[in-house]
């Protein structure tokens, strides 16, 4: 037997996702926030979901300078990660726009 669909559901499986779905909500809340147009939006949205999904269950751990400590236990807790996938989906689009911006500024000004 071949581990190919056995490693597939491993990675795909609920917990994954719950992840892309708090994402996407995440990044539904950014677009209907800002008011965005339609094709934005799906952008967002899909950036949201894909982010929080590679992210994973380090969410709680990348967001830990600006949410703080997290009780011991709680980091794999189902609701923490929701959360943290929700945070990741909402703010995602505005770190990855500003890595862009701030990668184009070094290469334009000969850094």
């Amino acid at each position: 037997m071949s581990e190919g669909p056995r490693v597939f559901w491993e990675i795909f499986n609920e917990r994954g996702a719950l992840l892309a779905f708090f994402g996407a909500l995440g990044g539904a809340v950014r677009s209907a926030a800002l008011k965005t147009g339609w094709k934005e939006s799906l952008r967002v949205v899909f950036i949201g979901s894909a982010t929080s999904f590679g992210v994973g269950v380090l969410g709680p751990v990348v967001l830990r300078p600006w949410i703080g400590e997290i009780p011991h236990g709680m980091t794999g807790a189902l609701g923490t990660l929701c959360a943290s996938a929700f945070l990741v989906g909402l703010v995602s689009v505005t770190l990855i726009e500003r890595l862009i911006d701030g990668k184009g500024k070094e290469t334009a000004n000969g850094e």
